[in-house]
């Protein structure tokens, strides 16, 4: 059976179907994310205040068995992926790590980075040991895909500490133009300036910028300005600690016992798919993939067989789109 909400723009599809169906799908994604169950041997659930429960299991014989599923479910969605994609691995770090070396070589070779996602506050009972509050997002890069870059604000001391100086432009900060110790670079005079390791960019472009008025000229080395009305922010990094769990006043509220922020898939979504591109989830969960991608103008494709999850992926995206009876059923 089939959960389908077919809307206009974007397309949301919700398969009632096991990840290990992938290989069925029709469509090319250019991005998938997957929060697989951990391997945990536990129970997750949740109780409603009307004491209904919702939830799922993570049992395996050993987790040999499981890390050999997680292979074959990464395996299936790798074949599915566009030749230019994106691959995010939401797990933690003995799982992604191990499931990293069971790859074949020719996935293995495409690891990227490992982001690792600050998911719970400090915690206050630590006696024997490091406390464990973070992800990780293992990322997977196929060929040359789309990214774009996000950026969150300046930290106030630091703005006031680097944009301080000024000429008619505005405020601007200083970026080094000269090579260092361990890195040196290219050799050449420029206007008296002669870099015991050289400068990092070539003498033309150097010229460029100074006749664009943007070098500052120190009392023994070269800067490129960098203004401050210019800035777009600091570039996010593969560190999240601004990603905040779900919290009471969150208005994508815990409806699901391992549910994800929203902003956490809006961030890796909008940087890496583009527009009408498409996003696979094989582990629907409460719906947050497929939520974020509609809001975001991408088509989505997540499947699961627990019906707590096709239910609330199903009601999030008819709320969303404000478009209520849009389900309908496929044998």
């Amino acid at each position: 059976m089939v959960f389908r909400v077919s809307l206009p723009m974007p397309v949301s599809k919700i398969l009632n179907q096991p990840a290990e169906n992938i290989s069925g799908l029709t469509e090319t994604f250019d991005m998938v994310y997957m929060d697989p169950p951990f391997g945990l041997m536990r129970d997750f659930t949740m109780v409603e205040e009307d004491g209904t429960q919702k939830g799922f299991q993570d049992h395996w014989n050993s987790f040999d068995e499981y890390i050999e599923w997680y292979s074959e479910i990464i395996q299936s969605a790798w074949s599915k992926m566009a030749p230019n994609s994106w691959m995010y691995l939401h797990n933690n770090f003995e799982g992604n790590a191990l499931v990293l070396g069971e790859l074949p070589k020719s996935i293995r070779k495409c690891y990227y980075t490992n982001i690792s996602w600050k998911r719970s506050g400090p915690k206050n009972n630590i006696k024997n040991g490091w406390g464990n509050i973070v992800d990780s997002i293992m990322v997977l890069r196929k060929g040359n895909p789309y990214f774009e870059v996000e950026y969150t604000d300046l930290d106030a001391k630091y703005e006031k500490n680097s944009f301080k100086n000024k000429d008619s432009k505005g405020f601007y900060a200083l970026a080094k133009v000269s090579g260092e110790k361990s890195r040196p670079c290219r050799r050449f005079e420029y206007k008296g300036y002669n870099p015991a390791y050289g400068f990092r960019i070539s003498e033309e472009m150097l010229a460029g910028l100074d006749a664009d008025g943007r070098i500052h000229f120190g009392d023994n080395n070269l800067y490129k300005k960098i203004y401050l009305e210019e800035s777009k922010g600091v570039p996010v990094q593969n560190l999240w600690d601004d990603v905040y769990f779900i919290s009471r006043s969150e208005q994508n509220k815990r409806k699901y016992p391992t549910q994800k922020p929203l902003k956490l898939l809006e961030r890796i979504i909008k940087s890496s798919c583009p527009v009408d591109g498409w996003v696979l989830d094989p582990f629907c969960g409460s719906g947050t993939t497929a939520l974020a991608s509609y809001a975001l103008e991408r088509n989505c494709v997540t499947m699961d067989i627990n019906p707590d999850a096709l239910q609330l992926a199903n009601e999030g995206i008819e709320e969303l789109s404000g478009q209520g009876g849009l389900m309908s059923f496929f044998e």
